[in-house]
């Protein structure tokens, strides 16, 4: 196979692997409370060449979330909850299935058999203590106030814990609205909003759009790989028996 084949196949496995499948999965979830579409980078390199004409090859860069918060809806569940003036601050939630404390935007919260404030996975929500936060029962009127404080009533229940993202921190998507990073540290300048859902910041025009022009793409490479084979062939069918 020559070079030009090469170049095809290697722009064809970014976009038809990786790009597509990530556009697909934010239109999946445009609709998901919380949820930070992904991104990909992709770059070219030069190829060392003897001749004159360099051959450039696509390659692709780790995946990105996309930070840039979604729109606050106003709800009437009073356990939804959601962060604003900080795109990079995050609940923190315990999972079972993973062992470890996990970041999420979803503040779909509810009381779970025991007064846990939980996840609709059952994640406990975790407070500043690094323990679930947990409603003793003895007044049904529960209020959060804009730094995350927890009331009952008149009594304090607990704190919420919220970490932001460091300076430059990459961020992985884990599935089911959960986020993992290396370093984080204590929020500032957030407001927790009670009895709202911050919604996924997918913009679902331009997810179908982009999907839409990475299909026709590889609608394209594929056409420029059968032409490529047919002219491969066609030579190989003309040259001299030895």
């Amino acid at each position: 196979m020559e070079t030009s084949s090469f170049v095809a196949l290697s722009k064809q496995a970014a976009i038809q692997h990786h790009r597509l499948t990530s556009l697909a999965n934010n239109i999946a979830n445009a609709s998901t409370p919380g949820y930070r579409k992904n991104g990909m980078n992709f770059a070219t390199f030069l190829s060392r060449q003897t001749t004159t004409s360099p051959i450039i090859y696509t390659v692709e860069h780790p995946a990105f979330v996309n930070l840039v918060a979604g729109t606050i809806t106003q709800t009437a569940n009073p356990l939804d909850l959601a962060i604003s003036d900080n795109d990079r601050a995050f609940f923190v939630v315990l999972p079972q299935a993973e062992g470890r404390p996990m970041l999420t935007r979803a503040g779909t919260f509810h009381l779970d058999g025991t007064g846990r404030v939980v996840t609709p996975n059952g994640d406990p929500l975790l407070g500043v203590n690094d323990q679930p936060i947990i409603m003793p029962g003895i007044d049904p009127k529960i209020s959060v106030s804009s730094s995350g404080e927890v009331l009952e009533g008149d009594q304090v229940v607990g704190q919420i814990k919220i970490l932001e993202l460091s300076p430059g921190a990459a961020v992985n998507h884990r599935g089911r609205g959960l986020y993992e990073s290396p370093a984080t540290r204590p929020a500032a300048g957030f407001v927790v909003h009670q009895g709202a859902l911050e919604g996924s910041n997918v913009e679902v025009v331009s997810e179908m759009t982009e999907l839409i022009q990475l299909t026709r793409n590889y609608e394209m490479l594929q056409q420029l790989l059968s032409t490529e084979h047919a002219r491969l062939t066609d030579l190989i069918d003309k040259m001299p028996m030895v």
